[in-house]
């Protein structure tokens, strides 16, 4: 299974904020460079989706930035990035509204892909955002 690229960065935004230095909120931009390089404007819009599932909280202005929260121990991969791919189908036939396959009839690998995805997800709720962290900060606070 291949993850959007925006749900790769999701996490990634997730790790730089649980070990930011004082546990201080960070800009956009800080968090752009730290990823490489990342448009602004891209890794915004990821950071609205974050904060509307709840896991960031921003602020405007001076001193203002974007910060976890929630504890690293409460954020269940599976459950994260199932939110995170969930408008995203594996094939073409998980698709919503259809698809123009003419094996659907009869076709047994979408089951099988299903059950497959599922594990997938499922393998990953046996671990929190808590998990992927060294200890070690990465990011100055604001």
């Amino acid at each position: 299974m291949r993850l959007l690229a925006s749900t790769d960065y999701a996490l990634r935004v997730l790790m730089l904020l649980a070990t930011a230095r004082g546990g201080g909120r960070t800009s956009v931009d800080v968090l752009a460079r730290e990823l490489g390089g990342l448009s602004r404007n891209h890794l915004h819009k990821i950071v609205q989706e974050l904060t509307a599932l709840g896991l960031t909280r921003t602020a405007r202005g001076t001193g203002g930035g974007v910060a976890l929260a929630v504890a690293p121990e409460t954020v269940q991969l599976g459950s994260l990035v199932r939110q995170l791919e969930a408008d995203q189908p594996v094939v073409e036939c998980f698709r919503h509204g259809g698809c123009a396959c003419p094996l659907v009839p009869a076709c047994r690998l979408r089951g099988m892909l299903q059950t497959a995805r599922d594990s997938f997800y499922q393998s990953l709720e046996a671990f929190t955002l808590a998990d992927c962290l060294t200890g070690a900060g990465f990011l100055q606070p604001l």
